[in-house]
């Protein structure tokens, strides 16, 4: 693994462990079982995936490609990439020539030089290098999207799969952001005993050549370096992350890159989301759940949690899927986007709900697309001897139409008779568009008419039989990133215009409203 914190969810150590190396830019290969002749004639589709993790946590062996490269007849190729400040930090202004080094972009260009990899690599293992499939989750789905509009990439990839992507492009941080080089620096010099105090960094930073600023800051620990991203009141701020910085990755707003044909690379594209994709994380939260031992083991108010888990899930996936296979489907390869739908959990040590405190969180559908069900621990909290037939049938399923995405960029019926053909999707009134996967008992896998905009989660919200400022926290809760314009301004037009103070909440004040 990458230097990263350890947490279950990256499967990467325990919580809050010092875990990882720099020395960490591998991946794994798995291939069918082939003789030397078989190799040599054999011409497999690639698929290489891109795990997720915030871009902060996680690892490439965290998951299993040998089920699906198996089954399917692929070659499967799973990638390391580095994180947090060294995935993503943009050095000293002058500090290099190198327009990919100044970039900042460094996970990214991880990821190209994996590609790159595959191009040399694959045919040894009965790989075909004209025919790659890039697949990821979550911060892996942005991953694999960037690559779109990457001037990096053309060539390198025929098709992509993003899976609940979870942002758009940032912009490069500013040298006094809180994330910038000249705050990180600032701060370094006062922890590593440099400077004597703020002041005397301030004065030091200053003068300091920009080659000797870089050339301090790779001098140091990298757990000294992760010092310098926490914030006064204890939180760890948030690490820059896939910013469209003019060179690895063209700058601009993502959406309007993609709708350009002439900004980005144009090849067939599924998109997709969790029906509850936030469960996964609403379901650690103190304010949604009673916790025994850290375990979730009831919610304090069931209506209350359901209704947010609800309005999170259709934002994420209006934006990350019904806008985006709107825009890319207006190009000339086809776009198809699926929502997830399996909560057969059932009910963990007879007493908790997993269906509905967890359901169809994000990540879960990773294992049906992998045929590998084994995420450590908790795995048969998830995946039981009760639930086993319909979701390895559904697996199967998701499985063969990955693959023969893969094959020839249309998933098709996957191969299997019995299975709805899946269709791209496509604007206007009455069209069947989204897949739905599911097991027999939740309604089976099957196409829908079903589109979601901004605008209708806004005008459902305000229909909600609520009061005023339940609403306007509710808004609070679904809207959560920093940096968005559009909720700014439908934050001013809620609930009559009644919604008082800040969209966005300082953590003082969060902590003085639970205080009350």
């Amino acid at each position: 693994p990458c230097i990263q914190f350890g947490s279950p969810l990256g499967g990467v150590g325990e919580a809050g462990t010092r875990q990882g190396s720099e020395d960490c830019l591998y991946l794994n290969v798995y291939a069918p079982k082939l003789d030397a002749a078989q190799r040599a004639q054999r011409r497999l589709p690639v698929m290489v995936w891109i795990h997720g993790g915030g871009n902060t946590v996680g690892h490439a062996a965290f998951y299993e490609g040998g089920v699906l490269a198996a089954r399917e007849n692929v070659l499967v190729v799973m990638v390391n990439y580095r994180l947090g400040p060294f995935g993503w930090f943009v050095p000293p202004e002058g500090s290099t020539d190198d327009p990919l080094e100044r970039s900042g972009n460094f996970g990214n260009l991880d990821n190209l030089a994996a590609l790159r990899w595959v191009q040399r690599n694959a045919a040894a293992f009965g790989g075909d290098p004209g025919n790659v499939t890039v697949f990821g989750e979550s911060a892996g789905a942005t991953n694999t999207l960037a690559l779109l509009v990457s001037p990096l990439a053309e060539g390198l990839f025929h098709r992509i799969i993003v899976q609940s992507n979870a942002y758009g492009l940032a912009p490069p941080p500013q040298p006094d952001a809180l994330t910038g080089h000249a705050t990180v620096l600032r701060r370094l010099l006062v922890s590593t005993g440099k400077a004597a105090d703020a002041a005397a960094a301030d004065t030091m930073a200053r003068d300091m050549e920009p080659a000797a600023a870089a050339a301090f800051l790779r001098s140091l620990d990298p757990w000294t370096v992760y010092s310098a991203f926490r914030r006064d009141d204890g939180d760890w701020q948030a690490f820059p992350t896939v910013f469209g910085d003019g060179a690895v990755l063209r700058a601009g707003e993502l959406r309007d890159l993609l709708a350009d044909p002439a900004t980005h690379i144009d090849v067939p594209v599924v998109v997709g989301s969790n029906r509850d994709e936030n469960k996964i994380f609403m379901a650690f939260d103190p304010r949604h759940v009673r916790r025994v031992g850290g375990i979730p083991v009831g919610l304090r108010d069931a209506e209350a949690y359901d209704r947010e888990a609800r309005y999170r899930a259709l934002l994420w996936k209006a934006d990350g899927v019904d806008d985006l296979a709107s825009i890319l489907a207006r190009n000339g390869a086809p776009a198809y986007a699926y929502r997830w739908d399996w909560d057969e959990q059932g009910k963990a040590y007879g007493m908790v709900d997993l269906s509905r405190i967890i359901g169809a969180a994000h990540g879960l559908e990773i294992p049906f697309v992998l045929g590998h069900f084994d995420l450590g621990a908790q795995s048969s909290l998830l995946f039981d001897e009760d639930n086993e037939p319909p979701r390895l049938a559904l697996s199967r399923q998701m499985m063969g139409y990955w693959a023969a995405f893969a094959r020839g960029g249309r998933p098709g019926d996957a191969g299997q008779p019995g299975s709805p053909e899946w269709q791209p999707w496509r604007d206007g009134a009455g069209a069947a568009r989204l897949m739905v996967f599911d097991t027999p008992a939740g309604g089976g896998t099957r196409m829908v008419d079903e589109r979601v905009s901004r605008d209708e989660i806004l005008a459902r919200l305000d229909a909600e039989p609520l009061p005023a400022a339940a609403r306007c926290d509710l808004f609070r809760s679904i809207f959560r990133m920093r940096r968005d314009a559009w909720a700014d301004d439908a934050w001013t037009r809620l609930a009559d215009g009644r919604c008082a103070g800040e969209r966005i909440r300082s953590q003082a004040s969060v902590a003085a409203a639970a205080a009350e």
